[in-house]
């Protein structure tokens, strides 16, 4: 309903896709473009009814009762009745996963501040105490991202934020609330750092600047979004104004010379040593200990060089990939400085290529189709053809991929001498993988369902 209602006001194209995603968390419709701009910019996560609205909410609700309550005599009555409309929010959006953790951790956040003291220790516990709570219900948050990046920004911002504010406290109204919104995201971004990092690749340099105009401008966004969902005449002409100004300004900041810092290649293991290097240097700064800041120099010696020899590795490396894409084909062949990819799909790329490529070290890619490769003692030929063979020495090839339900038969298995895995890529239906599977099975050999175990990675001699 809600979308149709904003489908049928004066909102442009940008203006209804950015509103849907406010207000539903429906961001099919968001332009491929802009959407990278705000990932650029360090703000994509505004784009989807997260914890950020929930907060944003939050904080307006309270400012607005204690305007009523000055004394703050009726305390938990205030708490009681923003926990209802917190609640209903949640109701409106779906009781989308985000939205549910955060109201959760509000609510136990609110609970804490009447009856607990406001330490950055009990507010923590309070933190943990509603992961717990969302774990016992679903055990698999713990591997959402979202989840991830909302408890780890959430921590920063109990634990960091209020250091980094006090190192500066400007006397100005105006200024003091620039600054502390700047700690705010430093605070957010160094306790999220190893994740972003970990999943995106990438940096936003002017991550800062970028939140302190558009939180405040998404939030303005979403109340006006509401108002042209009941019809308010004129306010949909001052949302598009609005966010035509918003995707102005982010596509200042997308920019890979000035903008950001893409294609960063950083893995698992790299994330929980920057993970424990960012809490040994907070410990060093907060009790001031000699031997915190030799465990941390100590640490980043050791991580620079244990990066430079895997670096290295991952020049010299040689693999073959398989991708695990639904119902679409897409290989690559790393040879030394030179990655080839058997053809170019940006959607695909994006999500689930280029991570991939990132861990090769800046390669030099070329995309050109192929359908054979081979080494001095291994050969791989992908048949993505019904009943095409390519003219190749049969006898040599060690793996065969079938794509596109190529139907493999006893009396093709006796043209190879030397076969010894078979790989069905993503492409072929479930009837075409369990027949090639009963034929493996038949003659010994090695079988690979990449719609069931991933990717197929094939390490060269």
């Amino acid at each position: 309903y809600i979308l149709q209602q904003l489908k049928n006001s004066d909102l442009n194209k940008n203006s209804y896709a950015i509103c849907s995603a406010l207000l539903t968390g429906y961001d099919d419709e968001i332009d491929k473009s802009v959407m990278a701009a705000f990932s650029h910019s360090g703000t994509l996560h505004v784009l989807s009814v997260s914890g950020l609205h929930t907060g944003l909410i939050y904080l307006v609700l309270a400012f607005i009762f204690d305007l009523f309550d000055r004394k703050k005599k009726r305390r938990l009555l205030k708490f009681l009745m923003i926990t209802c409309i917190l609640w209903c929010f949640a109701l409106i959006t779906g009781f989308s996963s985000p939205v549910l953790r955060a109201v959760l951790m509000f609510n136990l956040l609110g609970f804490g501040k009447i009856y607990f003291r406001q330490d950055y220790r009990n507010q923590m516990n309070i933190l943990l105490v509603s992961a717990f709570i969302l774990l016992v219900f679903n055990p698999f948050f713990i591997t959402d991202v979202g989840f991830q990046l909302s408890y780890f920004a959430l921590a920063g911002l109990i634990y960091f934020q209020p250091g980094i504010a006090s190192c500066w406290q400007p006397g100005h109204y105006f200024l003091n609330s620039i600054w502390q919104s700047i700690a705010a995201s430093v605070a957010a971004t160094i306790s999220t750092l190893p994740l972003t990092l970990l999943y995106f690749k990438q940096f936003a340099v002017w991550f800062f600047l970028c939140n302190l105009v558009v939180v405040p401008a998404t939030f303005v966004i979403l109340l006006l979004a509401l108002l042209v969902v009941i019809h308010i005449p004129v306010v949909a002409l001052l949302v598009n104004f609005l966010i035509d100004f918003l995707i102005q300004f982010i596509n200042f900041f997308n920019s890979d010379v000035y903008g950001f810092v893409d294609m960063i290649d950083f893995t698992f293991w790299d994330a929980l040593i920057l993970s424990a290097f960012i809490v040994l240097v907070s410990i060093t700064i907060q009790y001031r200990t000699y031997k915190g800041a030799v465990f941390s120099m100590f640490l980043l010696i050791c991580w620079q060089s244990l990066s430079i020899v895997l670096s290295y590795s991952a020049k010299k490396s040689e693999l073959f990939t398989c991708y695990a894409l639904q119902k679409k084909n897409l290989f690559s062949v790393k040879c030394g400085a030179q990655t080839l990819i058997s053809e170019n799909d940006s959607l695909n790329f994006s999500f689930h290529v280029k991570p991939h490529l990132i861990s090769f070290n800046h390669p030099a890619i070329k995309i050109t189709p192929f359908n054979f490769v081979m080494n001095k003692h291994n050969s791989i030929l992908i048949l993505n053809k019904t009943n095409f063979w390519p003219k190749e020495h049969f006898k040599e090839v060690k793996t065969l991929v079938l794509c596109n339900n190529f139907k493999l038969t006893a009396k093709d298995l006796h043209q190879f001498n030397g076969l010894k895995s078979i790989v069905c890529a993503s492409s072929n239906n479930n009837f075409t993988i369990k027949k090639t599977q009963e034929l493996s099975r038949k003659f010994a050999i090695d079988f690979y369902n990449v719609k069931q175990k991933g990717a197929f990675l094939f390490e060269f001699d």
